[in-house]
């Protein structure tokens, strides 16, 4: 199960390297949030959305967007079906994350 604490405290305590990956079983995939799904952007094309309860982007990751991550970042540590870690090679920080996440808001609100 999902922990919307952990997540909010993995992205708030993100050093700007780390990609943090969990697994949501009614939906059958992992989902990255915040500066997670930012990097994993810069990796692979995931669906992107926006989480209103924990009010940051989400990527909606395949098994296919897994695999990319797997060969471009460094596996730090895994819980099948749980969780993934993963860090990537250069410190990328949070420049260009605020107009990102504007972005993907203003998209998920355009819908209604």
């Amino acid at each position: 199960m999902i922990d919307r604490n952990e997540i909010a405290l993995n992205e708030k305590e993100n050093n700007g390297r780390s990609v943090f990956l969990y697994y949501s079983e009614i939906v059958g995939m992992y989902m990255a949030f915040g500066l997670s799904a930012y990097y994993v952007t810069m990796v692979t094309d995931p669906f992107m959305s926006y989480s209103e309860e924990l009010n940051m982007p989400v990527a909606l990751l395949r098994k296919e967007h897994i695999l990319y991550l797997r060969q471009g970042l460094k596996k730090v540590a895994h819980k099948r079906m749980e969780s993934y870690q993963f860090e990537m090679n250069v410190t990328v920080g949070r420049a260009g994350y605020e107009k990102w996440e504007q972005k993907i808001f203003n998209k998920h609100e355009g819908i209604y």
